[in-house]
């Protein structure tokens, strides 16, 4: 099989499946429980968490572990809604996971403005178009390799503005 949706998901590479296959298998538990099995396993999720921080050069409380893309995003536009309060308008692309066009659907029925920017053939967004949408609290769009230019050149024109950047 030719598989050409790796966007969407991505096979576990055998290194990585080789250091969870303990708990795939035999160390499985809830690490929210109050026995001791379960605060150990507490314990390596706070350190896979300091792992992927130091990563990506972020702080450990900073990183949030999800199931899925539909959690994560619905996730991180509550996060940023609240707090930014005041702000009430989003931008998202026409071509988003579903999960961020339903959302943004349903904040549209509780007074939010949502701008869905179009994409050109090719699936790009032209900066054009999100600079003369940028009086907002949030953007959340898909930001794959080919198009992780356009978003350094987002933060120029951002400059000190509080806008979240969402990203799947």
């Amino acid at each position: 099989m030719i598989y050409f949706d790796y966007n969407a998901t991505t096979p576990v590479l055998p290194e990585v499946f080789e250091a969870m296959r303990p708990y795939f298998c035999n160390e499985w538990g809830n690490p929210s429980s109050a026995y001791r099995f379960g605060s150990m396993l507490k314990t390596l999720i706070g350190v896979a968490r300091e792992q992927v921080a130091e990563m990506i050069g972020s702080l450990p409380a900073e990183i949030l572990f999800t199931s899925c893309a539909t959690e994560s995003n619905n996730a991180a536009i509550q996060a940023i809604l609240k707090s930014n309060p005041a702000k009430r308008h989003i931008i998202t692309s026409a071509v988003e996971h579903s999960s961020v066009l339903n959302h943004c659907q349903a904040l549209e029925n509780e007074g939010y403005r949502v701008t869905y920017l179009p994409v050109d053939r090719d699936g790009l967004l032209t900066m054009a178009d999100l600079k003369n949408a940028l009086s907002t609290v949030l953007i959340s769009m898909r930001l794959s390799p080919k198009n992780m230019s356009p978003r350094r050149r987002c933060r120029v024109w951002i400059g000190a503005r509080f806008i979240g950047i969402c990203t799947d």
